[in-house]
Parts: structure tokens; C-alpha cells; sequence
């Protein structure tokens, strides 16, 4: 069975719908972008020779990323995907290795600009994650009041955090 899905998406020019009924499509699901019930069902429902048919891939996916896992959630179920504009159809074996490719070259992509984020922000003067609830100072305070007797819970009470950082500080100062 031949099967078409797509996103809503503003500012279509061409007619989804009627590029999927082109494609011979024998059942039609769409929904507004964000949401992705409608192509979860349609996956699902996918047995062993279906096609699956979308328009464009940003009428299917959201990124490539996306993209690429759904086409292996279709090959999984035994069925193809076929993209009518970009004339993909993922029954010859190349398309799939284009989709893997793809999916390889989004990832570089977003780890070199995470990297370069973090080196502006360190350029900055920040610091990635979450700030420390405790200082250096506060280490040594710590320090001396387990010396004295104090307990781990009792310390992490009046510095509001929790004891296992308390013991966090310690260990790291005997470390030094």
C-alpha cells in the first residue's frame, strides 16, 4: 500500500496533498507542524512492502537527524520511504547511505558550533554548566568544622546544599 504524510507548512506554493494523490497514494495523513502523532500512527501502521510518500523532507522531518531515524523505523517495519521532491526513494540501497551521510554531516555541523560557542563564552569569561553553590573559602570552612566535630548533615543544612557535596569538598582538598 502506497501511504503519504506531511507537515503543514506555511507558505506552500504546490499543493501537498496533491502531489501525494500524483504519487498514488492510497491513505493521506497530515498535521500542523510540531506535532507528530498523525506520522507515528502512519508509521506504525506500515506492514512489509508499504511505501511511505512525503512531499519534501521538511514536509516529513524536522532535521536530518530526524529524518534519518524515521527512514530506519520505515526500513524496520519491512517498508521504503520515497521523498518527491528531492527524488529520493529509499528502496535503492544508495539513498539510504545519502540519508546516513547526511545525518553524519548535521552532527559535525552542530558540534563545531557548540565547540565554537564554548570558546566565545570562555573568551568571555564564563564558564559552561551550572555555577559551583561552593567556593574555595567555603571548602576550608568545611573543613574545619568536620575537624571539630561537626557532621556532614549539619553543614550541608546551614550551606543549603546537599551532604554528598559536602563530602564532595572534603575529598577534593585532601586530594590537593
Amino acid at each position: 500500500m502506497i501511504v503519504g504524510y506531511f507537515r503543514q507548512i506555511d507558505g506552500d506554493e504546490t499543493s501537498p496533498t496533491t502531489v501525494l494523490r500524483a504519487a498514488r497514494c492510497l491513505r493521506i495523513e497530515s498535521e500542523r507542524p510540531g506535532s507528530r502523532e498523525a506520522r507515528n500512527r502512519l508509521v506504525a501502521d506500515l506492514t512489509n512492502g508499504d511505501v511511505l510518500v512525503s512531499p519534501s523532507i521538511s514536509h516529513l522531518a524536522a532535521s536530518v537527524t530526524d529524518l534519518v531515524a524515521l527512514a530506519r523505523r520505515i526500513h524496520g517495519k519491512g517498508a521504503t520511504l520515497r521523498v518527491v521532491a528531492e527524488q529520493v526513494d529509499t528502496l535503492i540501497p544508495a539513498a539510504r547511505n545519502v540519508f546516513a551521510a547526511l545525518a553524519e554531516s548535521e552532527r559535525r555541523t552542530l558540534a563545531a558550533r557548540r565547540d565554537s560557542g564554548l570558546r566565545e563564552a570562555s573568551l568571555r569569561g564564563a564558564s559552561p554548566g551550572r555555577p559551583r553553590k561552593l567556593d574555595a573559602k567555603s571548602a576550608y570552612a568545611i573543613r574545619d568544622e568536620i575537624a571539630s566535630g561537626r557532621t556532614y548533615a549539619s553543614i550541608a543544612r546551614e550551606m543549603g546544599v546537599h551532604p554528598t557535596t559536602v563530602m564532595r569538598m572534603i575529598s577534593r582538598l585532601t586530594e590537593l
